[in-house]
């Protein structure tokens, strides 16, 4: 699904994603993946080759913004305080939570570090990876 209006919430209902979501959209070039990190491998001494599955497969989004003014800045800097890190899920809908919340997804960042640039006076761009909380 192509990204129309991407947007923030601490809750499914989008309620209150403006507190979290920027004006402005992701620039193009969004990536999309699936993280199959919750499958084992093990390899037997005869070469039998088993696996475990933990968990199933997991969305994963990384995301840029450029040109972000003061006001979007202090939108995303509250997202990223109020989930702490990686410590507290949020919801992310690619439709601007348009369908009550059927369309969103339960994520959490998957970065350590979060760093605004300058990019011209005033503006500044970040780099947000995300991926599904199962």
């Amino acid at each position: 699904m192509a990204i129309s209006t991407a947007a923030f919430d601490d809750g499914n209902d989008g309620a209150s994603k403006a507190t979290y979501s920027p004006s402005r959209n992701p620039n193009i070039g969004v990536q999309y993946g699936t993280d199959y990190s919750g499958i084992i491998r093990n390899q037997a001494i005869g070469g039998e080759v088993y696996t475990v599955e933990r968990y199933g497969k997991r969305r994963s989004w990384s995301m840029t913004y450029t040109f972000l003014s003061a006001a979007d800045q202090a939108k995303l800097q509250a997202l990223i305080d109020y989930a702490d890190g990686r410590k507290t899920f949020f919801y992310f809908a690619e439709d601007d939570f348009a369908s009550s919340g059927a369309n969103s997804v339960k994520v959490r960042f998957d970065q350590d570090t979060f760093a605004f640039e300058e990019v011209a006076q005033g503006v500044t761009s970040i780099t947000l990876n995300i991926i599904e909380q199962l």
